[in-house]
């Protein structure tokens, strides 16, 4: 009886996370479901082959309708977060990390830093009529780009 209770559970929670498209549920009302049954160890084991079962069947579904593009634009670069440090050191007792996101964010920033340095780039002055220019380029790019409120107005673009 417990097995066919917990497999019925699974399967109801199963279904209605389908829907959501998000696993947090599963796990929310499946945990305690399987501990109640099951040692504590096995019960997390059994919700991570539920939970994999579940975004299987997920991916059969929906791989059809996906767009992949979209799938790249957030995959590559979640995969380019993840990869495992290049070096590490300690300071102060504490163990730092240099990661490949680590480096290509304080690349640039560092760059910067050391032509701001440089006599040759300190001299470098955009004229003030620019800026009002520079402004509402900037301005209106954004507003293509990202829809909030202020996009509604009815400003010229």
């Amino acid at each position: 009886m417990e097995l066919v209770l917990i497999s019925v559970v699974a399967l109801l929670t199963s279904g209605l996370t389908l829907f959501s498209g998000f696993g947090f549920g599963l796990g929310t009302v499946l945990m305690p479901v399987f501990v109640l049954f099951l040692p504590v160890p096995l019960a997390i084991a059994a919700t991570a082959v539920v939970y994999f079962a579940n975004n299987i069947f997920k991916f059969g579904l929906m791989a059809k309708k996906t767009d992949w593009r979209t799938v790249a634009r957030f995959g590559l670069p979640a995969v380019f977060a993840q990869l495992p440090a290049l070096a590490s050191y300690t300071l102060g007792g504490r163990v730092h990390e240099i990661t490949p996101v680590k480096a290509a964010i304080s690349a640039p920033i560092a760059a910067f830093a050391l032509l701001e340095l440089s006599p040759r780039f300190a001299s470098l002055v955009l004229a003030a009529t620019f800026f009002a220019f520079a402004g509402a380029w900037i301005g209106k790019r954004l507003l293509k780009k990202v829809p909030c409120v202020l996009s509604n107005w009815p400003w010229p673009r």
